[in-house]
């Protein structure tokens, strides 16, 4: 394996790994704050379902445990009711702009492949809730792919680190 090789396989398992820390922040955070929201409207245990529940349908996948399957089935209307309020708040609509922009980029380093089945289906997920994916110029100024990303990583933890 020649040097470049080596650099860019270095950088892109960076990339990767900074993409995956920020997804993971950015859920944390985000559940935390939609928790904060439902828990005294629902009560603790469906205030987290609930927030489960969105989060899971806003990245296409699904309930984690039995627990949450049911919780999915016997609440479909109130689940599709909260998803189609998200764009409305500012605060959430910026952090799902970044989560679908961080969880694009990462599919793309994934399957090597910018159009990808995943990466489509999510930017329809994202148009259904009228949420926006941000693109590299958006994000950073520019088209350096790292330099965003270091910036979707910032934004994830300073979200994560208000919202706890």
């Amino acid at each position: 394996m020649g040097i470049l090789s080596k650099i860019f396989g270095n950088s892109k398992k960076q990339t990767i790994e900074l993409l995956e820390a920020s997804i993971t922040q950015l859920r944390l955070g985000l559940f935390s704050k939609l928790f904060k929201i439902y828990n005294p409207i629902y009560g603790k245990q469906d205030g987290e379902f609930l927030s489960a529940a969105i989060l899971n349908n806003v990245l296409l996948e699904k309930p984690g445990n039995i627990n949450s399957e049911n919780f999915y089935r016997n609440n479909v209307e109130l689940i599709e009711e909260k998803l189609q309020e998200l764009s409305s708040n500012r605060i959430i609509a910026e952090a799902l702009s970044y989560l679908y922009a961080a969880q694009t980029l990462y599919l793309v380093f994934i399957t090597k492949n910018p159009y990808s089945k995943q990466a489509q289906e999510l930017g329809e997920q994202a148009n259904k809730l009228s949420i926006y994916i941000p693109n590299t110029y958006d994000i950073c100024g520019s088209d350096n792919i790292h330099e965003c990303v270091l910036e979707i990583m910032r934004y994830a933890s300073r979200f994560f680190d208000e919202n706890k």
